[in-house]
């Protein structure tokens, strides 16, 4: 249940890119106000991720897992019959709220349960919900010219439904309350003084925190192009709108492949390397897209972005653990997924900014710097995580 729960949650995470050219002519959108709608959506699941993470290290997981599909597709399915972009907002609001329960919640779990395969269950769990997405675009690509935007949120929305339900029903035990890992006192004494933890403690706060912001740069960019990708296959390469749905489709399946083959080989390489080398493909892969080839090359290029941005998921869901303290396994999670959400929420409306005023071609050269810059900030943690490992 845990895979199809993370399937039916990712889905709501890329149904807005799907339908975004329709929202343009639905509401007689410019590209920044499209990144705004994204903004909105994206700014809300964030603020849910904190609060969310918290809650499910003080009460029951399964709940607030429950509830949190319900009104996750309740709202989704009143979004495609809201007459106006206000009513809209209100309604993808909503559904922003229930997306947010998941992720948090689910990460702590598998990292609670599977303490000696958790890299290969976290690259199963999250190709499942790549999936999800990837069998979204094709089949939501070929639905749309049928049944319309208003259809395709409401088959989107389903299968949330029946899950929310699922999880309300459930008494798999593994979805007791996850619990908070305590910061031992015993064990900062046996390090030293307390002036020795309290340097400890610093350290540790400053590392968190400089991942955190290598993270937040590879969200940046990775965010800007992916929730654009269905609009720049039309508007930029020239695509029929139900073919840009098949081609963003390959992003996902190139996901698809870079979490199995991180989650296989997580335990024999450095996490910091993999996210640095993947860091710096995925920063070639923008920049191409700049570039003037023919336009059939370009789902190539997506796929490939897809992979190493799944490799990067990965790798970066396997270091969260390490680097985050005393803090509880949901609120470490809360805290990661709220902060890549609240990036993906500015990243889109930048990136329609710059395509307003500068054209695709410059958004893709600024939007490829961020990750780069990134990768700079994970060479750095790479190379004191070193000494550390030779210190000790």
């Amino acid at each position: 249940m845990k895979l199809l729960g993370h399937s039916a949650n990712d889905l709501f995470w890329f149904i807005l890119p799907l339908v975004l050219p329709s929202l343009l002519i639905r509401y007689k959108l410019n590209y920044t106000q499209a990144g705004g709608i994204l903004t909105v959506y994206l700014v809300v699941t964030a603020a849910g991720s904190f609060v969310m993470g918290k809650l499910s290290d003080l009460f029951s997981p399964r709940k607030i897992l429950g509830f949190g599909f319900i009104l996750a597709a309740l709202g989704l399915a009143s979004s495609g019959f809201a007459p106006s972009l206000g009513l809209f907002l209100l309604a993808i609001s909503i559904t922003a709220i229930g997306v947010s329960t998941f992720h948090p919640v689910m990460y702590a779990i598998i990292d609670k349960v599977y303490p000696d395969n958790k890299g290969q269950v976290m690259g199963v769990y999250e190709s499942y919900g790549t999936g999800a997405i990837l069998l979204m675009y094709l089949v939501n690509g070929f639905l749309f010219r049928w049944i319309g935007i208003r259809g395709v949120m409401l088959i989107t929305a389903l299968p949330a439904l029946i899950m929310g339900l699922a999880f309300l029903s459930s008494q798999d035990p593994s979805y007791a309350r996850v619990a908070r890992v305590a910061d031992s006192v015993s064990q900062v004494q046996a390090k030293g003084s307390a002036e020795a933890g309290r340097k400890e403690r610093a350290r540790t706060l400053r590392r968190f925190m400089l991942f955190l912001l290598s993270v937040i740069l590879r969200v940046i960019s990775v965010t800007a192009v992916v929730n654009f990708l269905p609009t720049i296959f039309v508007r930029y390469f020239g695509f029929m709108e139900s073919s840009a749905a098949y081609g963003t489709a390959f992003y996902f399946a190139g996901g698809i492949a870079g979490c199995l083959v991180a989650g296989r080989i997580s335990k024999r390489f450095n996490y910091f390397a993999v996210l640095t080398v993947a860091s710096a493909l995925i920063a070639i892969s923008i920049l191409i897209f700049a570039v003037g080839l023919p336009k059939l090359i370009y789902p190539l290029m997506v796929a490939i972005l897809g992979f190493f941005g799944g490799v990067s998921v990965i790798n970066q869901n396997l270091l969260m653990p390490h680097l985050g303290g005393k803090l509880g396994k949901g609120e470490l999670f809360g805290i990661l997924m709220g902060v890549m959400t609240i990036t993906s929420a500015v990243s889109p409306t930048l990136f329609g900014m710059v395509i307003d005023r500068a054209g695709f071609n410059k958004a893709f050269l600024l939007f490829s710097l961020p990750v780069a810059l990134g990768m700079i900030l994970l060479t750095y943690l790479q190379k004191t995580d070193r000494s550390e490992r030779k210190a000790g």
